[in-house]
C-alpha cells in the first residue's frame, strides 16, 4: 500500500489552527492561541493538543515561534 503525502503551506496550516480553534468555540488567531498555551494561559490545553502539534509542522524560526 503506498502512501500518500500531504503538503500544506505555512497558510493552510495557520488556518488549519484558527478554524479548529473557532470549532472548539475559540476565537483566537494561531499566533494568539500559540502564545497563550506557551504562557499557560488555556483554560483546557489538552482540548487544542492536535492544533499544537500541527505547529511541529513549521520551522522552528517561524515568526509564529517569536515573541514580540
Amino acid at each position: 500500500m503506498e502512501q500518500e503525502v500531504l503538503e500544506l503551506s505555512r497558510d493552510q496550516i495557520l488556518t488549519r489552527i484558527e478554524r479548529g480553534a473557532k470549532m472548539r468555540g475559540l476565537l483566537y488567531s494561531a499566533p494568539e492561541l500559540i502564545s497563550r498555551y506557551r504562557e499557560g494561559r488555556l483554560d483546557d490545553p489538552s482540548a487544542v493538543g492536535d492544533l499544537i502539534a500541527m505547529t511541529s509542522l513549521l520551522p522552528d524560526d517561524d515568526p509564529l515561534f517569536v515573541r514580540p
